[in-house]
């Protein structure tokens, strides 16, 4: 019996499970790889919060829970009242003992074997139910509340999954589901193939299953709003009220994990118009008492549905129970800031008004095949929708358009890409799975089209499997890659959204020396969780030593974000060659430096003083001429701190021609790092800078009697030698 015959005597559910199983596998085998969302912290505390108030009974505090193991009782530094909590943080750390564990798998080794549940890292003394309820203004909680539970069950109750991977395991089981479900849609209305087309294309679409490792809202938002919308259809074409019922409840996790659940409101009102006028003009009859009592328990569900969403995302969100109407509208304020006013970078994708970014970055981040596949399922299915009045094409038509749309519409407010409205994707999919269906049944060379369309889907595979696990920061052929993507300056190129983190962790955990330091040049700690660094290492941002060069490491992203700029990152980028780079098309999107003589670039090793051609002090704008151009290293005023106003504001320019100058991203109110690591106290003023090369300084305090310029002494440093 040859192979095609076995496969056709399989199940039709085995075989178009067969995807969305793998999906999960891999999805679930691949989470160490992948490191953290900067915003997840906040939502994992918030969430077990929550959680631990549900399970406990309405308990508010963690005090009721054992306290999260030390495994060192002294504390390291000088944050002493940080011992009193628990998790003790960064200041728990023992002395290198040969091993290369990571801080989480010292912790498990201090649990008896007997233990019948460990703690969560995120369930945070300081961040507790009452904390979170007062503190509440932004994306709903339900969200981080189920991957709470999911952490429950399989780290601390079944210890089968890390602490984060626990969590992370919510994101790729709910990404799994909307997998499972397009597959199945696509199937009922197209067959076999374009079902596992549509399944595979969005299970290996690069940002849906990158981001479905580390992004605790946009994939599972994405799941439950294609499972609302999924659910709804079969509930209706199939007059199924149970089916209406269950999208109900979805819709309420979808709405309880962010906003753009609403949206679902007019995809689903257009194609509901769209199904009952086309039966409506099929055959009047449909209108007759004996059909209508046939439907009459899906019309009792439709009614209910808005009702029943509303009460289980007012049930599971305990922020609403004091006053649900005022503290909802507490959230639309949220949304209403952050989803208005286009962004300053995107002026150049801007046409009469509409914002072209969203359909730019999809045409750019798209794997090719996905992108003719779909174009071809579009033009389709405009065709069966107006022509052949095919509903379900219909609906995948305008899924696609109304997230787009609404992230172009003018004056709307997108970043980072198309994450924010990564609800297109299934959509996209399942367009390829019709597009899939329309040309290798309409079209001649049958057998040719499914072994090209074959051959497409392992090139996908491919180009995944070789950039794992940045699959987030792909590029295709139309833009030369990322290299292109970042020649060609495409806002948001290389940003990872914390997950390269990790890669330099696995690094440090393999090569750092025994109790190192390390800090973070740009970025909060909370970027980097504790329980993923080795457990000698000491980890705090006040480390940054710059032109000290006391050796400690500094790990951060590198992509398109203005921070660059920014002192504290300039230093190592323009002084220290890394010491690891994580690269994606031969570009870096992560850099580690070692802050040692060593690692110093050729030039780049001394720096002295330099004589004042002349200064120049009028109406509190202090003008340096240094007679020639240098590489800028520091301005230092020594200055007296009585009988002035102290600064507040003010800015540095600096200039090649005494003309054209250019302004300092930092203002002179704010030391640019760690003051003691440059000598900054209050008769002391000091501005770094990266080797700048320039002639003129121009400080303007913006303030009259600023101390910053009472009684002072200028001292201007450079590069000793040109590099």
């Amino acid at each position: 019996m040859d192979i095609r015959k076995r496969i056709k005597k399989l199940p039709v559910w085995m075989i178009i499970s067969v995807v969305p199983i793998l999906f999960l596998i891999f999805g679930t085998w691949t989470l160490p790889d992948y490191g953290v969302n900067w915003d997840e912290p906040f939502h994992f505390m918030r969430g077990q919060a929550y959680l631990h108030f549900f399970l406990s009974g309405g308990k508010r505090d963690y005090h009721s829970l054992p306290p999260y193991p030390r495994i060192n009782s002294n504390c390291f530094g000088n944050i002493t009242t940080a011992c009193l909590n628990s998790p003790a943080g960064p200041t728990d750390r023992i002395d290198y003992a040969g091993k290369n564990l990571v801080y989480e798998d010292e912790i498990k080794l201090l649990y008896p074997k007997d233990s019948s549940i460990w703690r969560s890292y995120y369930q945070h003394d300081t961040y507790t139910f009452d904390e979170v309820i007062k503190t509440e203004n932004g994306h709903p909680a339900i969200g981080d509340i189920v991957a709470a539970f999911f952490n429950f069950v399989f780290y601390q109750k079944l210890h089968i999954l890390g602490d984060v991977e626990s969590y992370h395991f919510f994101q790729v089981f709910t990404s799994f589901l909307i997998v499972l479900g397009v597959s199945v849609i696509v199937f009922f209305e197209f067959g076999i193939f374009p079902s596992i087309v549509s399944s595979f294309l969005l299970g290996a679409y690069p940002l849906f299953f990158s981001e479905s490792h580390f992004n605790i809202k946009d994939p599972p938002e994405t799941a439950f709003f294609g499972l609302t919308i999924i659910l709804f259809y079969l509930g209706i074409t199939k007059n199924s009220w149970i089916y209406i019922i269950i999208s109900s409840i979805i819709a309420a996790f979808a709405l309880g994990t962010k906003f753009n659940a609403f949206f679902i409101a007019p995809i689903l009102a257009l194609w509901l118009i769209f199904y009952v006028f086309h039966f409506i003009s099929k055959d009047k009859k449909i209108l007759s008492l004996i059909n209508i009592r046939k439907i009459t328990p899906l019309i009792i569900s439709l009614i209910a549905y808005p009702f029943m969403t509303t009460a289980v995302f007012y049930f599971l969100w305990p922020y609403l129970w004091s006053d649900p109407i005022g503290n909802f509208l507490n959230i639309v304020k949220f949304y209403q800031q952050i989803g208005v006013g286009t962004p300053p970078e995107m002026a150049n994708y801007i046409f009469h008004g509409w914002n072209m970014y969203p359909i730019v970055w999809i045409l750019y981040t798209s794997p090719i095949p996905i992108l003719v596949l779909s174009i071809v399922g579009f033009v389709a299915s405009f065709f069966l929708a107006f022509f052949k009045r095919n509903s379900f094409a219909f609906l995948a038509m305008i899924w696609l358009v109304i997230p787009i749309l609404r992230a172009s519409f003018p004056n709307s407010s997108i970043y980072g890409g198309v994450r924010q409205i990564m609800e297109f994707v299934p959509a996209f999919a399942i367009l390829s799975g019709i597009g899939t269906y329309v040309l290798i049944n309409q079209l001649r060379y049958r057998k040719v089209l499914i072994l090209l369309i074959l051959s497409s889907l392992v090139f996908v595979f491919y180009e995944m499997v070789k950039i794992h696990p940045n699959q987030n920061v792909y590029f295709n052929q139309l833009i030369g890659g990322l290299s292109g993507a970042k020649e060609k300056k495409v806002p948001y190129w290389g940003n990872s959204y914390g997950n390269a983190y990790q890669q330099g962790l696995d690094w440090l955990t393999e090569n750092a020396e025994p109790n190192a330091k390390l800090g973070l040049p740009i970025s909060t700690m909370g970027n980097i969780p504790r329980i993923k660094l080795r457990s000698d290492i000491e980890f705090s941002n006040g480390y940054w030593s710059g032109p000290n060069k006391k050796g400690e490491y500094e790990i951060e992203l590198d992509f398109d974000w203005g921070p660059k700029s920014w002192y504290s990152y300039a230093y190592y980028d323009t002084f220290l060659n890394p010491v690891y780079e994580t690269k994606v098309d031969n570009v870096s999107i992560l850099k580690i430096w070692k802050n040692d003589p060593e690692y110093v670039k050729p030039g780049f090793e001394e720096e002295k003083a330099f004589p004042l051609f002349s200064l120049n002090l009028d109406k509190g704008v202090l003008t340096i001429d240094l007679g020639k151009e240098i590489y800028l290293t520091r301005v230092t005023i020594n200055h007296s701190a009585i009988g002035c106003n102290e600064q507040k504001g003010g800015y540095i320019a600096i200039s090649k021609d005494g003309r054209i100058w250019e302004r300092e991203p930092e203002p002179i109110d704010y030391p640019q790092v760690p003051p003691a690591a440059v000598g900054i106290d209050k008769n002391t003023f000091v501005f770094l800078f990266a080797a700048k090369k320039a002639r003129y300084v121009l400080l303007d305090t913006m303030l009259q009697n600023s101390c910053t310029l009472n009684n002072y002494f200028v001292k201007v440093m450079g590069l000793k030698r040109l590099p």
